[in-house]
């Protein structure tokens, strides 16, 4: 009697009764059930991993991540299904597909094909929202290269207009970019308020109403100023950097935009003929975004914060260090000045004895070695202290030190900015003499223009006679190379009324010693 086989049985072949292994009687070679059986194991925890959220729950663990960092596309911007569609639909060749359009737009721009242009740029918005600079290098195509295509500046500015719209849209999907809001403030600044026609295009920003109902509603029509409106655009950007976004440029410029459209803003209201108390109120709000922008902090190259205004006081701090150290090395710092003095050559002392601009060749390095060799610091003096006072004495060193380090620091970055020239022309400029020499310049340019030449030196002579007061009261100002070129270009125009008026000019003249210092 046959019994039933079982599949124990079943699987015993018939040499040597050996079982066969379950994997053959799938087809599967050993390895690859192995392998099969570790994909399931792993789809548990990716499942896990990636579970989407919902509204019953934050999702899995990189959907948690997502939003803990802000990631996700909601988190950056506003979600457009379009480009969400278009993303999947490539199927992984984004970057392709981005790279084949950049060359079409660069085709389209090189043949001026504008609207297949515009279409190629939308197309690359759509699969690439969240990459800075396809918002930032098509924003300036259309503002400045494709804008100046055209003859009739209304054209030129809609243009313009386009690239700042193009920037617009940008700030949407990515609202914790300050650089976009920092572009278009730059583009709503410069490329408006200084173009060649920038008296024709300021006058349409600020009548522009289609503009100013989507940027801001209610915008009074002082306010649409468009050096105003850039600095509402860098206030903007600077808040969410102040909220903990990331700023991927150098933070010195950046931070210093809102003070250097404010000071355009003031220049422009007396370029158009603007002056008293709205010139004087044009200046205060930039002396204002000055002195915000000493306040903030800026980091640095070497790892230390730093804030523009304070270097006064850390030069202040090691000063008083400095009164420090000597109370505890009385004497010492004077006593080694005089040894080093004495270590000097005769020759280096008679050329040091020599006023600079007579002296020599051979006198100039003499001096110079010498007074190099005469140098005392600090540090030197510790060097040589006492050893029971040598560990206090180092302590204050050290804080010495770090405030001179510091004063140096911050001095290289002011310089960078032009920080001190700028806070002493905020300073001038609200002045009764500031305002009174711009507005005879004014005058007297616009009766030269006109050929009104008796009017036109007249008021010359009243613009010099009032930057002499200007420049008297500001060392910074009287010493700054730039504000020396700008008043010798109102005095190249001054010799040219003279010239005409067959007059000689005047010996000495006002701002002789002023040109002379800078030359």
């Amino acid at each position: 009697m046959n019994e039933a086989l079982s599949p124990q049985h079943s699987s015993r072949g018939s040499a040597g009764g050996q079982r066969k292994p379950a994997a053959l009687w799938l087809g599967l070679r050993p390895g690859t059930l192995l392998a099969l059986v570790g994909i399931a194991v792993l789809l548990v925890p990716l499942s896990a991993l990636s579970q989407p959220a919902d509204s019953a729950s934050k999702g899995g663990k990189l959907a948690k991540l997502r939003e803990q960092f802000g990631l996700s596309q909601a988190n950056l911007g506003e979600v457009d299904p379009t480009s969400e569609a278009m993303r999947l639909a490539t199927l992984g060749l984004k970057n392709v597909a981005v790279t084949l359009l950049w060359d079409r737009a660069n085709h389209y721009k090189k043949v001026e094909d504008w609207t297949n242009l515009s279409a190629v740029l939308e197309q690359m918005t759509k699969l690439q929202p969240n990459f800075y600079s396809v918002w930032d290098f098509q924003a300036h195509n259309l503002s400045y290269n494709i804008s100046v295509e055209f003859d009739d500046y209304h054209d030129r500015y809609a243009w313009v207009m386009k690239g700042i719209e193009f920037l617009r849209q940008g700030i949407s999907y990515n609202l914790r970019e300050p650089r976009l809001l920092g572009r278009m403030g730059w583009f709503i600044g410069q490329k408006v308020g200084r173009a060649d026609e920038k008296k024709q295009f300021r006058r349409l920003f600020k009548a522009d109403e289609d503009f100013h109902e989507r940027d801001r509603p209610g915008r009074t029509l002082p306010e649409r100023d468009n050096w105003l409106v850039a600095r509402e655009k860098y206030r903007a950007g600077q808040q969410i950097v102040d909220a903990g976004a990331p700023l991927k440029t150098t933070a010195l410029i950046y931070h210093s935009e809102p003070m250097m459209t404010a000071v355009n803003y003031a220049k422009a209201l007396e370029e158009d003929g603007t002056f008293g108390v709205a010139a004087r109120d044009g200046w205060k709000l930039a002396g204002d975004e000055m002195r915000r922008f000493s306040v903030r902090e800026i980091p640095t190259t070497w790892d230390v914060p730093i804030r523009l205004g304070m270097r006064e006081a850390e030069l202040a701090r090691a000063d008083r260090v400095a009164d420090e150290l000597e109370k505890l090395l009385p004497g010492q710092f004077k006593a080694l000045e005089e040894a080093k003095r004495n270590s000097i050559t005769p020759e280096q002392k008679a050329a040091i004895d020599v006023p600079p601009m007579e002296r020599t060749d051979d006198q100039t390095a003499a001096a110079q070695t010498a007074m190099q060799n005469m140098r005392v610091d600090w540090p030197q003096v510790v060097a040589e202290a006492p050893a029971d006072v040598r560990l206090r004495a180092k302590e204050l060193l050290r804080q010495w030190n770090e405030a001179k380090e510091t004063a140096e620091i911050i001095d290289r970055y002011r310089d960078i900015v032009n920080f001190d020239v700028w806070r002493a022309t905020c300073e001038a400029e609200v002045t009764e003499s500031a305002i009174k020499a711009r507005e005879a310049t004014w005058r007297a340019d616009r009766d030269f223009e006109n050929a009104r030449l008796q009017p036109a030196k007249q008021a010359y002579d009243e613009a010099f006679a009032a930057w002499k007061e200007v420049l008297d009261g500001s060392p910074v100002l009287r010493a700054d190379s730039i504000t020396a070129d700008d008043l010798r270009e109102i005095v190249d125009r001054y010799r040219k009324v003279l010239e005409q008026l067959d007059e000689p000019f005047p010996k000495p003249f006002i701002l002789g010693d002023i040109l002379k210092l800078n030359d």
